[in-house]
């Protein structure tokens, strides 16, 4: 249901971003606001995993808005694909692309904290899947480089190669479960962040289509 409730917000934003032609001013500030809502949800996700914060009421206000800022942050997203979609706008192509990057770069750094958190049960879960121990350090060490990978490619460009490579691991790691003949909701997270991925690999090539319009300007500020 987590999974389905992913796609259809994304979709829905999507046909919204075809359907309703703001002006530009507004698309714009919906992409910053996107920016500022990936902030609060990474932030809000370290603190909900890794504060080591014990109150019930502290921890319940920190996973509503992990969940509902989340399925907010899909809606935009999809809305904002849309729309650069028809328009290929510079400026929220930038905006989008900073919002995508700090969800899912932050969202690989927690996931692999996790896995050095439970070492034990991820080394189980890797030799019962016929995979040895080195290879679980070295998802680790990849995930790890992706994140960082796309975080910094307003510096280094290096976003869509990042981007690429968490897809293959994302895939294997769907084969995996699928293998194992584990219910495919253990998979959810992986094809959640196979969208977003590809998502994000779009982005990306509407990016390198305005650089190719205006190779003598910079699209790397908000």
């Amino acid at each position: 249901m987590q999974l389905l409730t992913f796609i259809g917000l994304v979709i829905l934003g999507g046909l919204l971003g075809f359907i309703i032609r703001p002006k530009e001013q507004l698309v714009y500030s919906f992409a910053v606001a996107y920016v500022i809502l990936a902030l609060l949800v990474s932030a809000d996700i370290w603190l909900f995993y890794f504060s080591g914060i014990k109150n019930a009421g502290v921890l319940s206000t920190l996973s509503f808005i992990m969940s509902w800022g989340g399925r907010l942050g899909h809606l935009l997203l999809g809305y904002l694909v849309g729309s650069i979609a028809i328009d290929r706008l510079r400026k929220i192509i930038n905006a989008a692309l900073w919002g995508i990057s700090i969800l899912t770069g932050n969202t690989f750094l927690v996931a692999t904290a996790g896995k050095s958190q439970h070492l034990d049960e991820m080394i189980t879960f890797f030799t019962t899947s016929g995979y040895a121990t080195w290879f679980l350090f070295f998802i680790m060490t990849a995930e790890t480089f992706g994140a960082l990978g796309i975080l910094l490619h307003f510096k280094l460009k290096t976003g869509p190669l990042a981007a690429a490579g968490l897809a293959i691991i994302m895939l294997g790691a769907v084969y995996t479960h699928w293998h194992n003949h584990d219910p495919f909701s253990d998979s959810y997270a992986a094809v959640g962040q196979l969208i977003n991925l590809s998502l994000m690999l779009v982005l990306y090539y509407f990016e390198q289509q305005a650089s190719r319009r205006h190779p003598a300007s910079s699209i790397y500020v908000i």
